[in-house]
């Protein structure tokens, strides 16, 4: 399977928040492990937020916070992805 994903240039600014229209996901930790569970869009839109952070030149420890302001999922807990050194 071949999927086409166009990503975002970043400019400079401020981070683009990728979260397409219907997506959903849910946080929950059950002992020792964390879950993460999405609809089909929800999924696409965490791997098209990766993919973005992963292939523009961000600074250090940039993130972005998928809380209930931009994904309109209120679950109790926000996810946070941040880019690390190599």
């Amino acid at each position: 399977m071949k999927i086409i994903v166009d990503i975002p240039q970043y400019d400079g600014n401020g981070l683009d928040i990728i979260w397409d229209a219907g997506s959903k996901y849910t946080i929950n930790v059950q002992e020792n492990n964390i879950v993460i569970s999405a609809n089909q869009s929800g999924l696409v839109s965490l791997a098209k937020q990766m993919l973005y952070m992963a292939h523009n030149n961000l600074p250090t420890g940039s993130h972005v916070h998928y809380d209930d302001f931009f994904t309109k999922v209120n679950n109790g807990l926000d996810l946070v992805i941040e880019k690390k050194t190599d």
